[in-house]
């Protein structure tokens, strides 16, 4: 049974040439037996010695995989860089009203990037204000050049997944056999979360543990004291009616931008792009269906 998941964790992770660590692929195993690190490592080294699986600058990868072991070494100066960028964004953008909690997700918290990556942020609103934070995070970062847009990819931010305190649950956004988004859920990397929200989060999608453990983070930065206070007052302005009144304007002004830029865009899946209350998801191109289906195709070879 452990030959088993540890076969299934590699070829996922092979999926994105980035072989693991024995800590790593611990952490990751998928549908894990219950094990204790040593037992673990022991049988480890045991399949290292059937040659069933290879280890090589003490990562570990299937046979057949050597290749992986280069790329993913290549790839750590890129991720430091790129996450440097990141604690600047989310440092920006942390006082804006409502934000909750700041993460990065995606291929930069898999630490799976290469020069041309952008950085993905998950941003956690205060309830019904989502469409607030969207507006404003996107201005400025926009303003001071992070932003991604157009075919200014490399090295920006992409503002593409918020939800609000209300909407923590995302077993609605599964699709069948959905291991990305499992993973994607353990990689959340916290920014800027001083109400433990990843914690919020991980309590509110209790559907993870019938795969993997997961373990809630320390985020990077904290409130700036002159921001918080630029936060506490908007914030104050925008509660209540009137808050829910700029709700709603922003939202009308963001979706009818969102249609027309939309026009000529052809999006291969329904859960590319979801708009629904408390949940704004913005992935042009949303790959989790062709990632499930090549993952099962290996474990058949």
């Amino acid at each position: 049974m452990l030959y088993d998941s540890i076969v299934k964790t590699l070829n996922y992770f092979s999926l994105f040439d980035f072989p693991l660590t024995a800590e790593e692929l611990f952490s990751n195993l998928w549908q894990a037996p219950e094990i204790s690190y040593e037992n673990f490592l022991g049988e480890l080294y045991s399949l290292k010695n059937q040659g069933k699986i290879v280890e090589k600058f003490s990562y570990y990868f299937l046979p057949g995989d050597e290749a992986i072991v280069e790329k993913r070494r290549e790839s750590v100066p890129l991720v430091e860089a790129k996450l440097r960028i990141a604690v600047k964004a989310a440092k920006l953008i942390r006082s804006v009203p409502f934000v909750k909690a700041i993460f990065v997700c995606n291929s930069v918290a898999a630490e799976a990037v290469d020069k041309n990556s952008d950085i993905d942020f998950f941003i956690i609103t205060s309830a019904k204000r989502a469409w607030i934070v969207r507006f404003f995070t996107n201005l400025i970062l926009f303003t001071f050049g992070l932003r991604r847009h157009g075919d200014q990819v490399a090295d920006r931010v992409c503002l593409s997944f918020y939800v609000d305190s209300e909407h923590l649950d995302l077993q609605p956004l599964l699709i069948a056999d959905d291991i990305y988004f499992t993973y994607w859920l353990k990689q959340l990397l916290p920014l800027y979360d001083p109400e433990n929200f990843h914690q919020k989060l991980l309590d509110s999608n209790v559907w993870h543990k019938k795969f993997i453990k997961i373990e809630s983070s320390i985020p990077k930065i904290a409130d700036g004291r002159i921001g918080k206070v630029w936060k506490n007052i908007w914030e104050l302005f925008w509660r209540g009616r009137y808050g829910d009144l700029i709700e709603r304007q922003f939202e009308k002004v963001q979706m009818d931008r969102i249609k027309i830029s939309g026009q000529d865009k052809v999006r291969p899946a329904a859960s590319a792009v979801v708009t629904t209350a408390g949940v704004l998801k913005f992935h042009e191109c949303d790959a989790r269906q062709e990632i499930r289906d090549k993952w099962l195709e290996k474990l058949k070879i």
